[in-house]
């Protein structure tokens, strides 16, 4: 495995811990709205661009629309996983090979004949 493969690992690691840790902390407090957003879009169902993408844009959604469910316990383990998020969907090219399994399948077409 490479180092690369080793990282990518790791990363997708602390990103479900972090989702993890939000999802336990949501649970305790009974808030469900948060918990919907966090839901929408975790588990994640791979380790692609794509679903860390629409996990932060979850996220930041609720940012807008209910800024008081990321404080207090919650800033911290956001934290975490904004780091996680940001080192593989803004550094997409060290996850080359899951981002192009995201990508449909290319067929050979042969014209003229």
């Amino acid at each position: 495995m490479s180092g690369h493969s080793e990282n990518h690992e790791h990363v997708f690691e602390r990103l479900n811990t972090a989702c993890q840790r939000l999802f336990e902390t949501w649970c305790e407090s009974r808030s469900v709205i948060p918990l919907g957003y966090l839901l929408h879009s975790w588990p994640l169902p791979d380790k692609g661009h794509v679903s860390v993408k629409r996990l932060a844009d979850g996220l930041r959604e609720l940012g807008r629309t209910d800024p008081d469910a990321l404080g207090g316990r919650i800033w911290p383990i956001l934290c975490e996983l904004a780091l996680c998020i940001d080192e593989i969907v803004l550094y997409p090219r060290i996850y080359l090979q899951k981002a192009v399994d995201d990508s449909p399948r290319v067929r050979r077409v042969l014209y003229g004949r």
